[in-house]
């Protein structure tokens, strides 16, 4: 009677964990907790030497399948990137009086760094595998950044679980300017934190910083996360001023120096400034679409910087609306809220809806996973290191930004390496606390 007793519990148990098992996995949470159980294991019990060589042979092969997979069409801005790349390398400078590059002049250096690309190898698939090792060497500093605070062990299981995640290795197949960019930014910061401060490291960092600004015009959010971070973690004015002005410096040289030879080599006349500074924040106020990209605001507002002046005073009035707006705001870029939208992902024609469907809800509970233990580690942490403050100063500042102006999931690229960081130091004080536990148990 015992035995069946045990069979029948047993049964029932099995019945119930197939059912469970069923549920989280359709919503991704099974699918989750697998990878991340696979990713500890895998860290524990095979033994790397040279495990930064493995990073890049792993991520390069992940990373360039992916992007020969995935078949994404281009959206709008780049395409018009790639047309113009084209056109510049055939000798056609037509693209030049186009009113969207004469109003976005940063959108050139994109523009020619591609072509430049073009001209070694003129296939798209060129850009792609570009992008993957981008990628790549963010992934593997990713890795060498947790290091200078963590365990081996967790820079090793931090830097394999942004190796897996699947949207950063979808956007390796958009022709897009967000990897050089941030490889560009975080090459920067990485000397910042981890070499001598000197002005001639200040300057490698302020030509970094404007360099990715020019491919990417975010220069300026590092730029205020880097002076804000020097005012609390440095002692005495004199040693911040020190640290900060040969950054800020060669920063604003490089960019307007760029901008003066646009003008002066008769390319254009504004350089690679932004002649519409109004249309991000026309886009971040609309209430109706929460703050996203739309084409009835493009086809009424874009490029007139009068009329997007009063359309934002008036969407700014509406004080009723903006807290559900921000709530809309924070859920697409922090939580991507939008990602059955981004780049066609629901409308990709080469995977079942229900595969789609599984992988965004499989990438939105590993986010949340993520931003969680990263939480664990930050609240009531007295040892945070002092280089954490720089990517918590730039998670709050991205967050700032994007209250107020246009919100994708996709511009959750950078910030996202800020919060992996992070996700280190909740990752560490959870296995530190179980440690502690065995220990007083034994």
């Amino acid at each position: 009677m015992e035995k069946l007793k045990k069979i029948i519990t047993i049964f029932c148990l099995i019945i119930m964990a197939l059912i469970l098992g069923m549920a989280t996995f359709e919503n991704g949470i099974l699918l989750s907790i697998i990878s991340f159980a696979f990713i500890i294991f895998f860290v524990k019990k095979v033994k790397i030497k040279r495990f930064s060589i493995f990073l890049i042979v792993f991520c390069l092969i992940t990373k360039i399948l992916g992007a020969v997979v995935f078949d994404v069409p281009m959206s709008f801005d780049y395409k018009n990137m790639y047309d113009a790349s084209e056109s510049l390398i055939s000798g056609n400078f037509s693209f030049l009086s186009n009113q969207y590059f004469s109003t976005y002049g940063y959108q050139l250096f994109h523009v020619f760094y591609q072509g430049l690309a073009l001209l070694i190898c003129n296939k798209i698939l060129f850009l792609k595998i570009l992008n993957c090792l981008y990628s790549t060497v963010i992934t593997v500093l990713i890795y060498k950044i947790i290091k200078r605070f963590a365990s081996e062990e967790t820079a090793r299981i931090s830097s394999l679980i942004y190796a897996i995640s699947l949207y950063p290795i979808y956007l390796n197949s958009v022709l897009g300017n967000q990897q050089l960019g941030l490889m560009l930014f975080l090459l920067g910061i990485y000397i910042l934190i981890t070499k001598k401060s000197t002005i001639m490291n200040g300057i490698i960092i302020g030509l970094l910083f404007a360099f990715g600004n020019l491919e990417r015009p975010e220069g300026i959010i590092y730029i205020v996360t880097l002076i804000v971070y020097n005012i609390i973690t440095i002692k005495g004015v004199k040693e911040i001023l020190k640290d900060t002005i040969p950054v800020v410096i060669t920063y604003f040289l490089i960019t307007q120096i760029a901008s003066i030879i646009m003008v002066k080599t008769g390319v254009n006349e504004i350089g690679f400034k932004n002649n519409d500074p109004y249309w991000k924040f026309v886009l971040g106020f609309n209430h109706e679409y929460s703050g996203k990209f739309n084409t009835p605001d493009f086809d009424n507002y874009a490029m007139k910087p009068e009329l997007e002046k009063e359309v934002i005073k008036e969407r700014i009035s509406d004080v009723k609306n903006l807290p559900s707006l921000m709530y809309q705001k924070v859920k697409i870029q922090w939580l991507y809220g939008d990602l059955d939208k981004a780049f066609h992902a629901t409308s990709n024609s080469q995977f079942s809806q229900s595969l789609i469907q599984l992988m965004i809800t499989y990438i939105k509970t590993m986010n949340i996973i993520i931003i969680l233990i990263t939480f664990i580690g930050l609240i009531k942490n007295k040892n945070i290191d002092k280089t954490n403050y720089f990517f918590i100063i730039n998670i709050l500042v991205y967050f700032m930004v994007y209250l107020l102006i246009e919100v994708s999931g996709r511009y959750y690229y950078n910030p996202q390496v800020d919060v992996i960081i992070l996700f280190a130091i909740g990752f560490e004080r959870i296995c530190n606390k179980y440690k502690e536990k065995n220990v007083k148990r034994r």
